[in-house]
C-alpha cells in the first residue's frame, strides 16, 4: 500500500500546474524577448555619423566657395582697375603633386620694384613659367601684391582640380547624410512597431 501511495503522490506531483510567474520573471522574459528582436535587426545608423556626413558636405561646399569667390573677385578687380606690365619670373618651384607651386615674380610697380608671388585662381597657379622668363602680368595698383598673369585675367580657367574635387564631393556627402537619415528613421519606426506588437 505504501508503494501505491507513493505512486499516487508521484502522479499528483506530475499533474500539478506550475506556479504563476512573478512580475519580476515576466519583466525579465519581456526584456529578453525585446533584446532578441533588437539583436536580429540591422544596426541603426548613429546620429554622429549622419552629422559627420553633413559636416563634410558643408565643409567641401565652403572649400569650393573659398576657391571660387576670392578668385572671381580678384579677376573682376584687375579687369576694372588693373595695370598690365611685364614681370620676370624669379622662382618657379613645383608643389608635392608636381604642379606649379608659388611662382615668384618681380616687376616695376607704382612705388618701385615689387617682388611677390603670383596669386592662384581656384587653388591653381599657371604652368610652364620658368625661372628667368618674362611674362605679362596685371596687378592691382592699390595693392600690387594682388597680381595674376594677364592671360588669366582675360580668360581664367573655367574649373580647376581643387574646385572640381570639392564640388564633386559636396553632393556625395550630402546624399550619404540623407540616405543614412532615411534609413535611421525607417529602422526606428520598425523597432517601435516590434516593441508594441
Amino acid at each position: 500500500m505504501d508503494h501505491m501511495g507513493n505512486k499516487r503522490k508521484k502522479g499528483f506531483r506530475d499533474d500539478r500546474q506550475p506556479p504563476p510567474k512573478s512580475a519580476q520573471q515576466q519583466s525579465a522574459e519581456e526584456e529578453l524577448r525585446q533584446f532578441r528582436a533588437t539583436w536580429r535587426q540591422p544596426p541603426l545608423p548613429q546620429r554622429r555619423l549622419i552629422l559627420a556626413f553633413s559636416g563634410m558636405a558643408v565643409g567641401t561646399l565652403v572649400a569650393f566657395l573659398m576657391f571660387l569667390l576670392p578668385a572671381q573677385s580678384l579677376v573682376q578687380d584687375l579687369r576694372s582697375r588693373g595695370v598690365t606690365t611685364v614681370a620676370e619670373v624669379t622662382a618657379s618651384p613645383k608643389n608635392k603633386y608636381g604642379e606649379a607651386g608659388n611662382v615668384e615674380v618681380r616687376f616695376s610697380g607704382p612705388e618701385g620694384k615689387v617682388e611677390t608671388v603670383l596669386a592662384d585662381w581656384g587653388g591653381k597657379r599657371p604652368e610652364g613659367l620658368l625661372s628667368g622668363a618674362q611674362v605679362s602680368v596685371t596687378y592691382d595698383p592699390r595693392e600690387p601684391t594682388r597680381v595674376l598673369t594677364t592671360e588669366w585675367v582675360e580668360d581664367p580657367p573655367a574649373m580647376t582640380l581643387p574646385m572640381l574635387i570639392t564640388l564633386t564631393l559636396t553632393p556625395v556627402f550630402l546624399l550619404g547624410a540623407i540616405l543614412l537619415l532615411i534609413r535611421r528613421r525607417k529602422l526606428l519606426k520598425a523597432r517601435e512597431q516590434t516593441a508594441t506588437a
